[in-house]
């Protein structure tokens, strides 16, 4: 999901929650949003570029096909452990036992993580089909799952990739490798 789409749901849970207490919702609202401030820490890491600006046109644009003459570098992944539930989850619930005023905001973190992790069974169904391997070069190095656009219907769909396929430009405009790897999986 992605920040505007996270802003709107907590919204809405919020003021389905907290529609009396202006100080609750806004605590809903920021554990529902603010836990994607480590999207801009690694894309700061990764760029050494600091502007927030730049950093919500890298997110606009990672995902989407390149045009002509886009030589715009795709970076992967920008997730930390921050998006781990088991990490965060204890924890913080842990946390709001001893202060209760954390609540709503536990919440927020809670609904942003359970909105991250719907798409689990396809990111699993992606993963099980590679057998182990990137779908782009298929090296059996670490591999992640991305959603990434298909060349054919430019529609988004779920792909295991290995980090330099995925950093890489060419996995977006590599038609040929990449219909053939798409095609292939398809079949399994």
């Amino acid at each position: 999901m992605n920040l505007r789409e996270h802003l709107i749901y907590s919204t809405l849970l919020a003021a389905g929650l907290y529609a009396r207490q202006p100080v609750a919702a806004a605590l809903l609202i920021a554990g529902g949003v603010l836990i994607d401030l480590d999207h801009l820490a690694l894309y700061v890491c990764r760029t050494g570029d600091w502007s927030i600006s730049g950093a919500l046109l890298y997110n606009r644009y990672r995902n989407r096909f390149p045009r002509r003459g886009d030589n715009r570098p795709r970076y992967g992944s920008l997730r930390s452990w921050l998006h781990q539930p088991l990490v965060v989850l204890p924890p913080l619930w842990m946390l709001v036992q001893r202060y209760r005023w954390l609540y709503p905001l536990a919440i927020g973190v809670t609904f942003h993580l359970l909105l991250d992790h719907l798409p689990l069974p396809l990111i699993w169904a992606a993963h099980l089909r590679s057998g182990g391997r990137c779908a782009h070069c298929g090296s059996r190095e670490r591999i992640e799952v991305y959603r990434r656009p298909r060349i054919p219907d430019r529609r988004m769909h779920w792909i295991a990739l290995c980090r330099r396929c995925a950093d890489s430009r060419v996995w977006y405009t590599d038609h040929d490798s990449h219909a053939a790897t798409t095609s292939a999986l398809a079949n399994h």
